[in-house]
């Protein structure tokens, strides 16, 4: 390494996504390489509505009682994290930097004009989020100008069509520490999981119509699923239905491998981490053609691609898994495992920072 960097990641509220996991993740890997490295962000509770809107001022009372509403992925990072005062950035209180990252749309579009103290900028692009904001002014933080790493092979020709060229691929990992697993044989009964999530863009509603279709040929099929959040009550749940909310990062390892094939069910994502955290469970996955998971579902390999919104596809795919033999489940399990293994955190971090240190060369030989 040419030299140690201070690096800024600045986050807007904090919660707990894939984005906000994956961020840090990859910041806790730059540190481990010798880089001084801050999370700065916003509180992660939202702000008090006026007093006199009495019914959303109640609501919002009420969850300040709940522990779990504001958990997320910062609050046991490894690096310094510095939480704004209020919910605005105040650049005075972001530390002056060799460079400053921001992944989330609204978050990149502050920083894109900070000063010269704050280093150079980087968008750390993880979605495309058109689905999170108005249209027009998402595509326009994506059109800015500034350096681009993205996380998947999909989200650089996202990035191309907005007129970037000088783009870097920077793979979300695996924390092995975490999700390693060793060889395993099928589930007595059949067990297929996935993501629960209220957030339409996840579709949620097609893996259910999915799993439901095969339960009637396969009444026992058990379905295992966690999330952020509490599924609604006018939901159509499957059969044999488990929910975990919020479960402790100490047992979504298990989850997984409790799972003889884990589902995505999502119209986009920018990488689609439980699918690739599973794959290190030694588990099949059937994915929607959403973007992400096409880097690491290979086609009748370790699992299979469907199209979005395609519930009779994705009911046909689980079959497919679920009818394999012993023999041919391990296959396919294993591959998931050994494509897995080519996602690792330290590696992207390795990515990331000659990225970095030749952009920092490009700019200092044009300063020059």
């Amino acid at each position: 390494m040419a030299r140690n960097l201070v690096i800024n990641w600045v986050e807007g509220r904090p919660s707990l996504s894939g984005g906000v996991k994956s961020n840090r993740l990859l910041a806790e890997a730059m540190a481990r390489r010798g880089h001084a490295v801050t999370i700065s962000h916003l509180p992660p509770s939202p702000e008090w509505p006026p007093v006199w809107r009495l019914r959303t001022f109640a609501k919002r009372a009420r969850m300040m009682l709940d522990p779990l509403r504001f958990q997320h992925h910062l609050m046991d990072a490894e690096v310094p994290t510095n939480q704004m005062p209020t919910r605005a950035y105040d650049i005075d209180l972001i530390p002056d930097a060799d460079v400053t990252i921001a992944s989330w749309w609204t978050v990149w579009r502050r920083i894109a004009s900070w000063p010269a103290s704050k280093g150079l900028k980087l968008h750390m692009v993880r979605g495309h989020e058109i689905y999170n904001g108005p249209e027009d002014e998402v595509r326009s933080a994506y059109r800015l100008p500034g350096h681009r790493a993205v996380i998947s092979s999909w989200l650089e020709l996202v990035m191309r069509e907005y007129g970037h060229t000088d783009i870097v691929r920077v793979p979300n990992g695996v924390k092995w520490s975490q999700f390693d697993s060793e060889p395993r044989e099928k589930q007595r009964v059949p067990t297929v999981g996935f993501l629960a999530s209220v957030e339409p863009v996840k579709q949620s509603s097609v893996a259910c119509e999915a799993i439901r279709a095969v339960q009637r040929e396969m009444p026992e099929l058990r379905v295992i699923a966690f999330g952020q959040k509490p599924l609604p009550d006018d939901w159509d749940l499957p059969a044999n239905f488990t929910f975990h909310l919020q479960p402790g990062q100490d047992e979504i390892a298990g989850l997984y491998q409790s799972c003889d094939c884990w589902l995505t069910s999502s119209k986009s994502e920018g990488f689609g981490m439980p699918g690739l955290e599973a794959a290190a469970g030694h588990c099949p996955l059937v994915s929607t053609r959403c973007g992400g998971p096409e880097d690491y579902v290979r086609e009748g390999v370790n699992g299979y691609l469907v199209d979005i919104g395609d519930a009779d596809a994705m009911a046909g795919a689980i079959r497919s898994i679920l009818a394999c033999d012993d023999q041919e489940w391990r296959a396919m399990s294993a591959a998931s495992y050994t494509i897995a293994r080519d996602f690792d955190w330290d590696r992207s971090a390795e990515i990331l920072e000659g990225a970095i240190l030749h952009w920092m060369g490009m700019e200092g030989a044009g300063a020059a």
